[in-house]
């Protein structure tokens, strides 16, 4: 017979409805099942090593170093959510496509079938990067932030030369070419550039777009040498993801400002080597209001043309009547002359309102751009309207020597104009308005009087620190003061060069004078000029030695507040040095007595002090009274070792006391050791001293080193003749 079950009985169920309870399995949690080694995720995804790589960079994913390497040392890990994260990508699929496609160009190549190889070619499959850009770059902000490394790499690829052997294709340099010059001319537009540093890699920009500082770098205009130890394929992988950020990047910066965009190249500029100003002229046809602005703008030139038509037409008519009569009386062609005039002049007024217009509108379309680059701070607001103004109204004449790429990019960002000899120059240097003349070679005899002869580093100097610097110290031939690195903090570095305090002196200077004060009223919270930043340090070091004394000769921080000594500096060391004497005199009346009796006197005395500066605290004395100086010594109320400590300090002189007295400012338990330190080093020096006083006495005494002058001569005196005695001996036994 069967026996039933518990649960058909219904008594030893737990859980209701006579279910069983299910054994739960433990998960495995560690580091082998949160990474995977690269094999592993190449057998996954079921793509090769060169494919792996670019989807991994594509996608932003990068290898990972756990704390324990399971399947060995010597393996590359990966993250398994980030395996997971791969294997949904759509891209892979395309990958597998085009590895496929290219298996039909290589059977096509056995052939030689060259017909069906091009049209295999021409109907290769195309994949978009698109969705990669919006999915790492959800806002547009996160795109500005991570704008380094794209633009430094754009830069590189559009001065380097198409090579086949490399892998570099012709059409990824003029697209990288083209993406860079159309970000200067959007920096150059919207007087973005904020720092400049030439260096020996190269040339360093930043620029603030939408609060955010964004830093490149940039090559020399040079032949650029291609080396074989790069792999070229990683970084046209890197350049293929930038170039498609970067066409979104320009299109929305472009389209925030109401640009038109892609902004049209003129060919002939850029032919002649213009660069940048043939982008630049392009983007003069701005539209500040957007589709509205650009509909009320035709409208109001259909107006024009109407009564510009109508105008014609009457002029016309008043031709062919006169044509007509010819005998018209002067009376009458004054009269038209007259009206003829008179509609002349009305006409030049009604150009001299629209240029005003178009000025008014200019400076509110440059206001605009300022507070759309700086954001709401006000120094970053008044920065931005400094740095787009520094240049106003000064044309530079580049000559042939001076890189004229980054010449125009920073001229034209700081507000002024350039020119050069030959094709593509926007002004004819003939004209005479040129202001600087921009060299990098001797130019005597050939100066004109109306010009300034600069080397290409004052541009950049005057940029970096918001002044027109003196141009005496950079002219060609000469040469020039040391170029100073913007992205360097003095303070951090705790360095200030001598040139950067000349400059500094200079930047308050013209900042006053923009403020209407004058150059003695810089600093009007001391009422005088403003201090260099080593006469500031100065100023630092002093205030802090007297904080040193003061704390050495026992003397309050309260105490001092209340007698004014840090008022006058005088007045104080007299009293200290008053004190110190009249402590002196009570010192040697007080060594004439016992010691206990010293002791109770003191200890009397010390209670006395208390309770009268207690009392000079809470009440105030009269001002007849006079303060009971205290007999407590510093010395007496010092430990034995402090006693050695300072001596030691005072023996090592007065700079290295300042220095060594810095200990003071030291928390408790260093400032023991401090002094634990010194009082070793006291100790040693003094058995040193001993043991030299020890031998100096044995010198003098005749008891050191070697034996004293009469003895040797004795010695020396009786050798012959032991050497005789010894030879006589030895004749004797042969």
């Amino acid at each position: 017979m069967v026996k039933p079950s518990k649960n058909a009985q219904g008594g030893g169920s737990k859980h209701a409805g006579g279910k069983s309870k299910k054994k739960q399995l433990k998960v495995k949690g560690g580091t082998a099942s949160r990474y995977t080694t690269r094999n592993q995720a190449l057998n996954r995804l079921q793509l090769k090593l060169a494919d792996f790589r670019r989807l991994c960079i594509l996608k932003g994913i990068h290898p990972r170093e756990p704390k324990k390497k399971v399947k060995g040392q010597g393996k590359t890990y990966y993250h398994v959510k980030d395996i997971n994260f791969l294997a949904h990508e759509p891209l892979l699929e395309k990958f597998r496509h085009l590895r496929a496609y290219e298996r039909k160009i290589k059977k096509a190549k056995a052939k030689k079938a060259y017909h069906q190889i091009d049209r295999l070619e021409e109907r290769k499959p195309q994949y978009a990067l698109d969705h990669l850009v919006k999915e790492r770059y959800p806002s547009f902000v996160d795109a500005i932030r991570d704008l380094d490394d794209p633009l430094t790499l754009v830069h590189l690829f559009s001065l380097l030369p198409a090579d086949k052997r490399h892998g570099i294709p012709n059409e990824v340099v003029t697209r990288a070419r083209t993406l860079g010059l159309e970000f200067q001319s959007f920096v150059t537009k919207t007087h973005a550039l904020r720092k400049v540093f030439i260096s020996v890699k190269g040339i360093y920009y930043q620029a603030s777009i939408y609060g955010q500082e964004v830093t490149w770098l940039t090559p020399h205009a040079l032949a650029q040498t291609l080396p074989e130890d790069v792999d070229y394929r990683v970084m046209l992988t890197f350049l293929e993801f930038y170039i498609a950020m970067m066409g979104f990047v320009n299109y929305k910066l472009y389209y925030d400002r109401s640009f038109r965009y892609p902004p049209l190249l003129d060919t002939k500029l850029e032919d002649a080597a213009g660069g940048i100003v043939a982008v630049i002229h392009d983007l003069a046809e701005k539209v500040a209001g957007g589709p509205k602005h650009m509909a009320g703008q035709a409208k109001k030139k259909s107006a024009q043309a109407k009564e510009t038509e109508a105008r014609l037409g009457s002029l016309q008519a008043k031709l062919a009547l006169a044509g007509g009569d010819n005998e018209m009386d002067d009376e009458e062609e004054a009269a038209a002359a007259a009206k003829a005039a008179r509609d002349g002049d009305d006409e030049d007024m009604e150009r001299e309102a629209g240029d005003e217009g178009e000025e008014e509108d200019e400076e509110k379309d440059l206001a605009d751009l300022i507070a759309q680059s700086a954001g709401a701070d006000p120094l970053a607001r008044e920065d931005a309207k400094l740095c787009s103004t520094l240049f106003k109204g000064l044309v530079f004449f580049l000559q042939r020597e001076v890189p004229r790429d980054m010449m125009v990019f920073i001229v034209r960002s700081f507000g002024g104009e350039v020119c050069w000899e030959g094709e593509g120059s926007p002004y004819d240097p003939a004209d005479g308005g040129v202001t600087h003349h921009v060299c990098d070679r001797p130019m005597e005899g050939k100066m004109v009087e109306a010009r300034e002869y600069i080397q290409p580093q004052w541009v950049v100097d005057c940029a970096n620190w918001r002044i027109l610097i003196p141009t005496g110290e950079y002219t060609p031939g000469k040469p020039p003061p040391p170029h100073l690195s913007p992205f360097v903090n003095a303070e951090d570095e705790g360095y200030t060069p001598d040139y950067q305090e000349t400059l500094q002196r200079l930047q308050a200077q013209a900042k006053a004078a923009r403020e209407g004060r004058s150059i003695a009223d810089v600093s009007e919270e001391a009422g005088t000029r403003a201090l260099t930043a080593k006469e500031e340090r100065e100023e630092e070091e002093k205030a802090y030695k007297q904080d040193l004394e003061r704390e050495l000769k026992g003397i309050p921080y309260s105490r001092s507040l209340q007698d004014g000594e840090e008022a006058s500096d005088d007045d104080e060391e007299s009293q200290s040095g008053d004190e110190d004497e009249e402590e002196g005199d009570e010192d040697e009346e007080s060594g004439d007595e016992d010691d206990d009796e010293e002791e109770d006197d003191e200890d009397g005395e010390d209670d006395e002090d208390e309770s009268d500066y207690e009392g000079k605290t809470a009440d105030e004395e009269a001002p007849g009274t006079k303060r009971k100086v205290s007999r407590l010594t510093q010395e007496m109320a010092m430990r034995d070792k402090d006693i050695v400590i300072n001596k030691r300090i005072k023996d090592m002189g007065e700079e290295a006391e300042m220095d060594a007295m810095r200990y003071v400012m030291l928390p408790r338990k260093k400032r023991e050791l401090y002094k634990a330190m010194q009082l070793g080093l006291a100790k040693k020096e003094a058995r040193v001293n001993e043991l030299q006083e020890r031998k100096d006495t044995m010198k003098k005494e005749g008891k050191y080193g070697h034996e004293p002058a009469p003895a040797a001569v004795e010695k020396a005196a009786a050798a012959p003749k032991s050497a005789a005695k010894a030879a006589k001996a030895g004749g004797k036994k042969k």
